[in-house]
């Protein structure tokens, strides 16, 4: 009889112990462990705001004044030869139709229309190459920057990232705020303040030479130049 209780027990006592690992392993299933994340990994990102470097970069600020200025000269010619092609027309009024001068004013007229509009349609083709080329080729002059400062100091990854001001009253500035990819950063992992000092420091000497000789800059180092001292 004992015997029988005794082997009832060590059963209930298997059935119980094979409950707690099956709960056990459930657990460790249905729990993962969290990813550990490597500070290594962490410090060889650095963000960049390209457009606030486009606002700043002086020599593109110059070749986009020039631009601008041409721009305003054609469209001032413009004006004045649509004044006048309305003055031609204005003509017209003043003679028969039909007439040896009314049809040469009239072809003169047509002709002159012809030429504006080509004219036009040309220019505008024009500076909107000339804009795009300005912007690839700053563009790309600012991503060499990167890829020097990348190389120099070990950085794998540079994500780009708008650093400008919400403004609250702004629907399109609270969405581009709430889409951003980036939603932190820490401040010493901005490489902007440092590429827009070195592609200005260029502009503005006759040789590169010092720019491309100065010391790779470590970012998270007290040398680096932190977010805001050169804003």
């Amino acid at each position: 009889m004992l015997q029988k209780k005794w082997l009832a027990l060590a059963a209930a006592g298997l059935v119980v112990a094979g409950v707690i690992v099956y709960q056990l392993r459930a657990q460790q299933v249905t729990t993962p462990t969290a990813p550990v994340r490597s500070a290594t990994l962490v410090r060889n990102i650095a963000v960049v705001d390209v457009e606030y470097i486009f606002k700043n970069h002086l020599r593109f600020k110059q070749e986009m004044s020039v631009l601008r200025s041409e721009a305003t000269a054609v469209e001032q010619w413009a004006q004045r030869e649509q004044e006048a092609i309305k003055s031609l027309a204005e003509q017209l009024k003043d003679h028969q139709p039909g007439t040896a001068t009314y049809n040469q004013i009239d072809d003169t007229l047509v002709k002159r229309q012809k030429d504006f509009e080509a004219e036009i349609i040309k220019k505008r083709k024009e500076f909107l190459l000339r804009e795009a080329k300005l912007h690839y080729a700053t563009y790309q002059e600012i991503v060499n920057e990167i890829q020097y400062l990348a190389a120099a100091n070990g950085i794998a990854v540079v994500l780009r990232f708008n650093g400008q001001q919400v403004d609250p009253n702004s629907p399109d500035d609270i969405l581009r705020y709430i889409n951003q990819l980036i939603v932190y950063q820490a401040p010493e992992l901005d490489l902007t303040p440092l590429v827009l000092q070195r592609l200005n420091a260029r502009a503005q000497s006759t040789t590169s030479s010092a720019s491309s000789t100065s010391s790779p800059v470590v970012p998270g180092q007290g040398n680096f130049p932190r977010p805001g001292t050169l804003r």
